[in-house]
């Protein structure tokens, strides 16, 4: 009987410690079951058995007649040799599952053009709508969204859309990102040098306009004149934004064990994307340790918060008016206590992970 051999590829090592959504679940997997993926082909410097050093190469120069030769002999040609290898020295059944590279997705699909009947090729998309040209779409078997509404736009706008779905997610470790009761916030708040009484507003993300941080910065003196007793924490910006404020605390990045411990003394989180998210991760790992939320409601992030009653939508983020008009409103609720006995469950990295693997191997 012809046996079934699973490979991940991947343009970024893994496993890695790097700091990135899909990195850290993939990396956390292959760390819980290492004999899930039979061989893994990725930039890692960690060799062995099972992990084969495959680099993605810079285009030479790009012209039609040799986009696809430059692909398969330049661009993608570690990936392809490996593949090809394990194809030729066995009769083994191959599930390729790419995650999140449209072009290394597309060498394999021509790969699967040589061996018809040997490869399943699973794209591991982690974008809102998904383009699928239709030179290759066809060759693509599974395709895995974050989203339902993300597949239902990719379905809507393309012409032929024949892959099977799959709607696999995203998880959080519920280990690491968890509300803290009222002591402990309060003990943790002095412990990181913040007063009890502090109301602590937390922007997460790159500083890529996309991600609405220029908004975010003139949103910070609207909500200190109503109250310029607030504190802000700005997470994720590599280089300092210039902000003339002694209330606003810029983090830049924080390392996977940092992170939640500046989220759980914190009160709320302004999630100001300005683009068709995928899935918002920051925004679940926000809601998960407990923060209230005030998110824009573009891409898939109204299917990722439904039934979550810590969260507040802005149907027009372009507005800065929008953005403090609720966070006035929801702060001058009483309490802003919610359930949050089924922050455990919320989209949680064991979900995710029992999604993704029974997806691959039906």
């Amino acid at each position: 009987m012809r046996k079934i051999k699973k490979i991940l590829v991947s343009n970024i090592e893994v496993p890695s410690g790097l700091i990135g959504s899909w990195v850290n679940r993939i990396s956390f997997l292959i760390e819980n079951d290492p004999d899930f993926f039979d061989y893994i082909l990725s930039p890692s410097k960690i060799l062995g058995e099972k992990s084969l050093h495959c680099s993605k190469k810079k285009w030479i120069s790009y012209h039609p007649q040799l986009y696809k030769w430059q692909l398969k002999n330049w661009v993608a040609q570690d990936y392809l040799k490996a593949i090809e290898k394990t194809l030729k020295s066995s009769d083994d059944f191959l599930k390729v599952v790419v995650m999140d590279d449209f072009v290394l997705c597309e060498a394999i699909a021509l790969l699967k053009e040589k061996y018809p009947d040997r490869i399943e090729l699973i794209y591991s998309y982690h974008g809102h709508y998904l383009n699928l040209p239709e030179n290759f779409g066809h060759s693509i078997d599974k395709i895995f969204f974050l989203t339902n509404l993300g597949y239902l736009e990719s379905l809507s706008k393309n012409k032929i859309f024949s892959p099977e779905v799959f709607i696999v997610g995203n998880g959080v470790r519920s280990d690491k990102f968890f509300p803290l009761d009222k002591q402990d916030k309060l003990k943790a708040r002095r412990e990181m040098g913040f007063s009890e009484d502090d109301e602590i507003i937390v922007w997460m993300a790159n500083s890529r306009p996309a991600k609405g941080i220029h908004l975010f910065k003139k949103i910070i003196p609207l909500l200190l004149a109503e109250d310029p007793n607030l504190k802000f924490l700005i997470i994720g910006n590599k280089t300092e934004l210039n902000i003339e404020s002694d209330k606003v605390l810029q983090l830049g990045r924080l390392s996977h064990d940092l992170l939640p411990k500046y989220l759980q003394i914190s009160d709320y989180y302004f999630f100001t994307s300005l683009w068709k998210e995928g899935f918002g991760l920051s925004l679940v790992e926000a809601i998960k340790s407990g923060l209230f939320v005030i998110s824009s409601a573009n891409g898939g992030i109204p299917e990722v918060i439904k039934d979550c009653d810590q969260v507040a939508l802005i149907s027009e983020p372009n507005k800065t008016e929008k953005w403090v008009k609720k966070f006035l409103e929801i702060r001058s609720r009483k309490k802003l206590d919610f359930d949050q006995t089924h922050l455990a469950g919320f989209h949680s990295y064991e979900d995710w992970e029992h999604k993704f693997k029974k997806a691959i191997v039906e």
